[in-house]
């Protein structure tokens, strides 16, 4: 009883005390926050499974998607495993992320993760030449991130990852490292599991390139002074901080306290996802598996500009001895159109 009261304390404290200090931000209340934020990649949904439960995954993250949803969820692997997923976006923006994961003993595990985002080549364009310069450019992202998680009792995992991100536009680029922390608990009443993370804290940066440099007339009022050497300042940016929190149950199932079930299970969840830069928005999915080898999913994004219903499905195989898991998704983007998200972890 002392151990499960310690891990609900402790629960509580990464919980609250975290986003409390990642709201203790002075914004005036008539000052949108949309836009505020750079490397907006790191908000996009890694994973099939994921993505077809609408982005509700805070709390039961079990794959190593968990290195970009929740840390902590890295505690529920069985061994070593690698992860894929890819996803081709819309205006033919190209989404990847890879991730390796392996125990360190009993209770401590390690993982380490790449994300990448291409825009495809894009003209460029002037206020001389608004249709176009003739020359090409593009945008690209990366995040390198090593994670650590540890299970400190049978109900109670946290873990911590920290990363290198950089963006890059055109010539111009920018890099900083991040930080992201992340606990899960099962309550053990009724089935209900809590799951929080956030992430993306990160110092200030700045972005550098050669086409900062431009040469300047310091006195126009004077026939034939010489230009003169300059270089534009650009602003600070931090990465796009983002609060997450949720709670999970399974309404029927193996292991559910409400309607046990040995064949069948139905799993509900919903999370609050709070990001600095944008409005307060909401994830909910449900998932049925068969088995725990057929699953069907079903989700819906909430508050968000564009991001609707989504679905999708996965099968857990185990081929001679190694685990397969192979997850598919598709997202209604609205006028964006659908996006289609396939995810693939191996065992080894």
């Amino acid at each position: 009883m002392n151990c499960l009261k310690r891990s609900f304390i402790i629960s509580l404290i990464l919980l609250f005390m975290v986003p409390a200090a990642a709201q203790n931000v002075d914004i005036p209340e008539d000052i949108s926050k949309v836009a505020t934020r750079a490397c907006q990649f790191l908000k996009l949904e890694v994973g099939a499974e994921a993505a077809a439960l609408g982005g509700a995954y805070v709390a039961g993250v079990d794959d190593l998607s968990a290195l970009f949803w929740n840390p902590a969820g890295l505690s529920h692997i069985s061994g070593s495993s690698f992860y894929g997923t890819y996803t081709s976006l819309y205006a033919g923006i190209q989404h990847g992320y890879v991730a390796y994961g392996m125990p360190l003993g009993r209770s401590d595990y390690l993982g380490v993760s790449v994300t990448y985002l291409n825009s495809g080549e894009m003209e460029v364009t002037t206020l001389e030449y608004p249709e176009g310069s003739g020359e090409i450019f593009t945008v690209s992202d990366l995040a390198v991130g090593l994670s650590y998680s540890r299970k400190l009792t049978d109900r109670l995992s946290v873990g911590a990852t920290v990363k290198f991100v950089n963006e890059t536009i055109w010539r111009e680029s920018a890099s900083t490292f991040g930080f992201d922390i992340g606990s899960q608990f099962d309550t053990g009443i009724k089935g209900v599991k809590l799951g929080m993370a956030i992430t993306n804290f990160s110092t200030k940066f700045k972005f550098d390139g050669p086409d900062l440099n431009i040469d300047v007339d310091t006195d126009p009022t004077y026939q034939g002074n010489p230009d003169t050497e300059a270089r534009l300042n650009t602003l600070e940016w931090s990465l796009p901080l983002v609060f997450r929190m949720g709670i999970m149950v399974d309404l029927l199932g193996p292991q559910s306290e409400i309607i046990a079930n040995r064949d069948h299970r139905v799993t509900v969840s919903f999370d609050a996802n709070d990001p600095l830069d944008h409005f307060l928005r909401f994830n909910t999915g449900v998932e049925y598996a068969f088995r725990e080898t057929l699953a069907l999913r079903a989700g819906y994004h909430m508050n968000y500009d564009q991001a609707g219903f989504s679905a999708g499905m996965g099968l857990d195989l185990n081929l001679s001895g190694m685990p397969l898991n192979i997850d598919y998704a598709i997202v209604n983007y609205g006028v964006l159109g659908f996006v289609n998200q396939v995810s693939i972890q191996v065992g080894i």
